[in-house]
């Protein structure tokens, strides 16, 4: 149990400590794939200690069935004095409680984690057949994206089974060939990036976890750190200059689905700008986020290597 006991205090320090560290070291976005990653560890790395403690706490719990007394004076020796006294039988039930409603919260956030991955997926294909259905026969534009005939200025991408760049006509008239061809570069950068499964999923864990900063601060941050991402490609391939005048020229009058992804949508339009005009020297921030990204993988993976090898710190006394 002690294995468990130090899952639960690493979840614990990432969950609590994590958010400000990690935004001081992602907002600048001057890695932004390796921030995605951080981000995206240390809320993976959360969840799967709880996982990995209720799991192992279970297993103990099964392993020491009618010798509660032995598991709890080794765990916690000052409970020894209520297991000596007669307590045990209470001490017992309380246990098979807590068991199952820590398999109950489990699987609850499972499920709830589950049903809003679907809404998710439903309302993008929702949205992909909604612009289909705007555009049947009307000719494909560049690069074979879908036309709307709107005035407003959106550029936008649709996951899905059948991935899809939605531009409308205020768009198109808005942008030169160059800026067109930097905007579907980022649109493309999404989609190949699968950036749209990566929010969905971490956005259906802030929803279901509303109360911890980590993942809903960390939803936020991904979003912004996927688009510099996108702006990174165009501009390697197009130039930086290219980019923000694209963004500039999409901001005004730009609406953007929920469900989709665009080049000129917020979070921090400006700080993109300011980024891609004046770039910061990458290599100090790369090696200090593959740090914190390689501690963040340290304790589950040691954690593997301790429950595959079946070392002592997963038994208690009475199993010796």
């Amino acid at each position: 149990m002690s294995l468990a006991a130090c899952l639960l205090a690493y979840s614990l320090a990432v969950a609590v400590l994590g958010p400000p560290l990690l935004d001081r070291l992602t907002r600048s976005g001057v890695a932004p794939r390796l921030g995605v990653a951080v981000w995206t560890m240390a809320m993976g790395s959360v969840v799967a200690s709880w996982v990995g403690a209720a799991g192992l706490l279970g297993v103990e719990l099964y392993r020491a069935w009618g010798q509660v007394d032995l598991l709890l004076a080794g765990c916690f020796a000052t409970l020894r004095a209520w297991v000596d006294g007669g307590h045990g039988g209470f001490l017992q039930a309380g246990l098979e409680v807590l068991i199952a409603l820590t398999v109950l919260a489990m699987a609850l956030l499972a499920g709830r984690l589950v049903a809003a991955l679907r809404r998710a997926g439903r309302d993008t294909r929702r949205h992909a057949e909604a612009a289909v259905l705007a555009t049947r026969g009307a000719p494909r534009g560049p690069g074979g994206t879908l036309v709307v005939d709107a005035a407003q200025r959106s550029v936008y991408c649709l996951a899905g089974r059948s991935p899809a760049i939605v531009i409308t006509r205020g768009a198109l008239d808005a942008l030169d060939d160059t800026q067109l061809a930097a905007v579907l570069a980022h649109e493309r950068a999404h989609l190949t990036g699968h950036h749209h499964q990566l929010l969905a999923f971490t956005s259906a864990l802030a929803k279901i976890l509303p109360g911890l900063r980590l993942f809903t601060e960390g939803t936020t941050q991904i979003g912004r750190l996927v688009e510099m991402r996108a702006d990174d490609v165009a501009a390697h391939r197009h130039g930086g200059h290219t980019v923000v005048d694209a963004l500039l020229a999409l901001t005004i009058g730009t609406t953007v689905p929920a469900s989709a992804l665009g080049a000129a949508t917020e979070p921090g339009i400006a700080d993109r700008v300011e980024r891609l005009l004046f770039p910061l020297d990458r290599a100090r921030s790369r090696r200090t986020q593959s740090a914190v990204l390689g501690a963040l993988l340290l304790v589950p993976a040691i954690t593997a290597i301790i429950v595959l090898t079946g070392s002592p710190l997963c038994l208690t006394p009475f199993s010796a």
